[in-house]
């Protein structure tokens, strides 16, 4: 992937994280039906006292909004292809973002991405680049075993945020007097070159505002203290009015080039897959470009406390081997100064070497290896890789749609005839078939939504294909979700407010208490009157907006038609009516976790 070529643009920061957290429960939400768990007996604000009584059991964020911003978030170095510099104008310049994290599988932690409209590098008026958005940002690689000394939630894990930004949808570049920028602007008119591609890595997760929750040297005292945050959360909620518990995360990322054939969502650089003895090295990224190797680490070496401290693993070998395994060639080496905290900081993970023409040109075709001086390996390339191009894909119900998934070998788009094996994937894995690439490069299939569900695919490319039998592994697999939105029957039923309130808005009403401070979906007077605003947030066509309604994305397709023939028709009169639903979270029997249950671990089950 180009963000590995210079010219690049390095960022650090933070970004807050404020999802509602109560559809990350099964028993409180229903992924298949898009709806809550109703009980008849009982009311909407039942529900919200039972999504505030859920806290206490790992519900961290029943009031809300999903909104995600950057903060503290500035230009932290340029490269323009003599290493890291930061006296270049553009560097301290302010990073802005805002967007919405909304997950296409509600229930685990492999499917997050954020909506948004756009992003800015630096202040209008000055060095900046302006970045209207093409797609979403998806995550991908989640690393479980990033951050051991920060147990609590997902504050052990860090993950790969990617999107890239066209040329044609506004893209702009604002060089005045800065190198780097001027060099960005200049690279960019090359006919190969798309846009620019942006990838971060978020790690080190704190919640309550307390990273000393995390900590769990004392696990007695660690419980007493989460127990301790979560009750006054609790009260704070009891008590009334708006209060969200945002949770936030440090942030890495580096900007650069997007050029033809290079996937949108995620990394596709030469992946270097995790090793299942390196129990602490998630998996990297290379690139060679003549005689230069770059490394993308920003998602593989851990730390080992809560100061950030990089985990030593010494002097770390790359070396080329051939397809038995052999050493081919030993291509550099790194030392623990190219990999610790201060040099992660600096160049957001990446760690560029020079390479000897002649191994340069073994490693082209040879798997890329990283590896410790005592033999240990950390991560071996996979030369195939089958990258979905929507790896996060909705549909209603009654509707097919076409997934396709291109594979690279070593980063480059191959030609026809790579057999895939495509996997249907929950919490195990079933094959399902096997195909051949077509003269682009591509594999597609049919996703048919037959019914409200979500499911994942796992893409093996390879005569040899082994299908992974435990799930989706995120540091290993490629993969996507396809959600189906179900129908419910709604177009039959009459357009009263009854219907719309009780079988579509009750669902967001108890849901997300955050909407009574902008608009008030029990109130019918006040939800027809703003109804041509509602339809178009409603709209399908506003899909990728940031202001998008519902934010969660599953309003069914029906539904929305009942919605909108309600708005269309007279005004009602300012009439409440009752809600009615609620759910008790249950502890599930402990055992050794499997990767979907890893998955949704990170949401406090």
């Amino acid at each position: 992937m180009s963000v590995l070529e210079t010219p690049h643009i390095l960022f650090r920061g933070k970004v807050a994280w404020d999802p509602i957290t109560t559809n990350n429960y099964s028993t409180m939400y229903d992924e298949a039906t898009a709806s809550w768990a109703q009980i008849p007996a009982e009311t909407a604000q039942g529900f919200r006292d039972e999504a505030i009584t859920a806290v206490e059991n790992g519900n961290w964020n029943p009031g809300g909004t999903h909104r995600s911003s950057f903060f503290d978030t500035q230009i932290s170095g340029v490269d323009t292809g003599g290493g890291v510099a930061t006296v270049d104008p553009f560097v301290g310049a302010p990073v802005g973002f805002q967007g919405m994290l909304v997950d296409c599988e509600p229930y685990g932690a492999f499917s997050s991405q954020l909506f948004f409209d756009t992003l800015s590098l630096g202040i209008a008026g000055g060095c900046r680049i302006y970045a209207p958005r093409t797609t979403r940002f998806t995550a991908r690689y989640i690393n479980f075993r990033r951050n051991g000394a920060n147990r609590m939630i997902a504050g052990v894990a860090s993950v790969i945020w990617q999107t890239a930004f066209a040329k044609t949808d506004g893209l702009q570049i604002d060089a005045f007097d800065s190198p780097a920028l001027q060099a960005l602007a200049t690279a960019i008119e090359d006919p190969d070159v798309l846009g620019l591609t942006v990838r971060w890595n978020s790690y080190f997760t704190v919640y309550y505002d307390d990273p000393t929750l995390g900590d769990a040297s004392d696990p007695v005292r660690q419980k007493q203290r989460q127990a301790a945050s979560a009750a006054a959360l609790q009260s704070k909620l009891r008590g009334g009015g708006f209060q969200p518990n945002p949770a936030r995360s440090d942030v890495v990322g580096v900007v650069g080039l997007w050029r033809k054939g290079e996937p949108i969502h995620e990394p596709g650089d030469r992946a270097l897959l995790s090793s299942e003895g390196a129990t602490a090295f998630g998996t990297a990224f290379a690139r060679i470009d003549g005689d230069t190797l770059t490394l993308d680490l920003g998602n593989s070496v851990s730390e080992v406390d809560q100061a950030l401290t990089k985990q030593d693993l010494g002097s770390i070998d790359v070396v080329a081997l051939d397809s038995d395994g052999k050493d081919l060639a030993t291509l550099g080496s790194l030392t623990y100064a190219d990999y610790d905290q201060a040099a992660y900081e600096s160049a957001s993970g990446l760690v560029t070497l020079k390479l000897d023409p002649a191994a340069a040109k073994i490693a082209a075709d040879a798997d890329l290896c990283l590896r410790q001086s005592n033999g240990t390996v950390l991560a071996t390339e996979a030369a195939l890789r089958a990258i979905p191009l929507v790896p996060n894909l909705y549909l209603d119900q009654g509707d097919t749609a076409t997934a396709v998934a291109q594979v690279y070998a070593r980063g480059v788009p191959v030609g026809a005839g790579v057999p895939v094996t495509i996997a249907a994937s929950a919490s195990s894995v079933t094959v399902t078939s096997v195909s051949q690439t077509d003269a682009n490069g591509q594999v597609s299939f049919d996703v048919i939504g037959s019914q409200g569900q979500v499911n994942g695919f796992v893409f093996v490319p390879g005569a040899d294909a082994v299908v992974p039998v435990g799930g989706i592994d995120p540091q290993v697999t490629t993969y996507m979700y396809a959600r189906t939105l179900p129908d419910n029957g709604l177009d039959q039923a009459p357009a009263t407010w009854a219907n719309v309130y009780n079988a579509v808005l009750i669902n967001w009403y108890a849901m997300a208490p955050c909407m009574d401070n902008w608009l008030r979906l029990d109130d019918p007077a006040q939800v027809h009157a703003y109804g041509p605003m509602l339809k178009t947030l409603t709209d399908p066509v506003n899909f990728e907006l940031f202001r998008y309604m519902p934010v969660v994305r599953d309003m069914t397709a029906d539904s929305r038609r009942l919605l909108y023939r309600f708005l269309d028709g007279p005004a009602p009169g300012a009439m409440k009516v009752a809600a009615m639903a609620t759910a008790t979270l249950v502890a599930e029997p402990e055992h050794e976790p499997t990767n979907a249950e890893l998955s949704r671990a990170m949401r406090g089950n």
